[in-house]
């Protein structure tokens, strides 16, 4: 009866672990930039904001840069109790998204970064919680 639960739990754990890392970055992958990075099925994408200023960095899957022009994009912000989305706009420069984000205040907010990758054709919501560094 200890075997069976036992196999049972492991069975369980290996399961968990399988579906772990799903847009976010595996442990092994390091930020270039410093910033909060997310995995998709192609590519990485890179956060990084300082003050008002807000970059958003696309990698490939082997963290080369990846050209903008190969994703469709739109960034929005969310602060937090407000529910309410502001579509940001962006100048797009090689791999670097640039744009910039009033937080009002606010200690820290959520980035929405919609994306369709043209290499997997999968299109994915990331969710990236930034608090701005002076």
């Amino acid at each position: 009866m200890k075997n069976l639960i036992f196999a049972l739990v492991f069975c369980f754990s290996i399961s968990s672990l399988a579906h772990e890392g799903h847009h976010d970055a595996p442990g092994m992958v390091q930020a270039p930039k410093g910033g909060v990075i997310k995995s998709l099925e192609e590519s990485h994408i890179e956060v990084v904001a300082k003050g008002n200023e807000v970059k958003v960095y696309l990698y490939s899957k082997d963290l080369k840069p990846a050209d903008a022009s190969r994703f469709k994009i739109k960034l929005s912000a969310e602060l937090p109790r407000a529910k309410k989305k502001e579509a940001l706009e962006f100048k797009a420069n090689g791999n670097v998204l640039e744009s910039s984000f009033d937080a009002k205040g606010a200690h820290r907010y959520t980035l929405i970064v919609n994306i369709s990758d043209s290499v997997s054709g999968h299109d994915d919501v990331l969710k990236f919680t930034v608090e701005p560094r002076k």
